[in-house]
C-alpha cells in the first residue's frame, strides 16, 4: 500500500508504538482495574474504571495486531527490499522497550506492597461496614494478581 520512505516511516512508527505503547497501555489498564475495584457505589468512578479497562485493553490489542491485520486484509503484499532500515530501527528501539518493562517491574513492587497494606488497614479500620470490609479484602487479594501481571506480562511479550 505504502511505498518508499513514507511506508518505512509508517512501519517504524507502528513498531515504536508497539514497543513503547503496549507497556504504557497495560499499566493504564491495570490502573483502570484498581479504579474499578475501589469504586464502591460511586457511578462516576465505576464508569471511569470501565472506560480505562475497555479503551486501553482494546488499544493494546489494536497496537499489537495492527500490522498483522494490515498485511492480512490489504491487497498489497509486503516487499522485502526496504527491510534494512526497519530492522535497524527495531533493533535500536528494543532496548528502550525493555527499559520501560524493567521500570514498570521495579515500580510495581512498592505499589503492590502499598496496595496490600492499604487494604489491610481499610479492612481492620472498617468497623461494622461490610462494604468497606469487602473493599479492604479486595485490595488485599488483588495485590498479588497485579504483581503477577507485572512480572508475567514482559516475559509473555518476550521483552525480558
Amino acid at each position: 500500500m505504502f511505498n518508499g520512505k513514507i511506508g518505512e516511516l509508517i512501519e517504524q512508527a507502528v513498531r515504536l508504538l508497539q514497543i513503547v505503547g503496549i507497556p504504557i497501555m497495560a499499566f493504564l489498564c491495570i490502573i483502570g482495574f484498581l479504579i474499578l475495584l475501589t469504586a464502591g457505589k460511586n457511578p462516576l468512578r465505576k464508569r471511569l474504571g470501565y472506560k480505562f479497562v475497555i479503551v486501553f485493553g482494546i488499544g493494546i490489542l489494536l497496537i499489537a495486531y495492527a500490522p498483522l491485520l494490515r498485511y492480512t486484509y490489504s491487497p498489497d503484499t509486503p516487499t522485502e527490499g526496504n527491510t534494512d532500515s526497519v530492522e535497524e530501527m527495531v533493533n535500536s528501539t528494543m532496548n528502550f522497550g525493555a527499559y520501560i518493562f524493567k521500570g514498570l517491574w521495579y515500580a510495581s513492587i512498592p505499589v503492590v506492597v502499598t496496595m496490600f497494606y492499604t487494604g489491610m488497614n481499610v479492612r481492620f479500620v472498617a468497623g461494622k461496614n461490610p462494604q468497606t470490609k469487602r473493599l479492604g479484602l479486595g485490595l488485599m487479594l488483588f495485590s498479588p494478581l497485579v504483581l503477577a501481571i507485572a512480572f508475567v506480562l514482559p516475559s509473555l511479550l518476550g521483552k525480558l
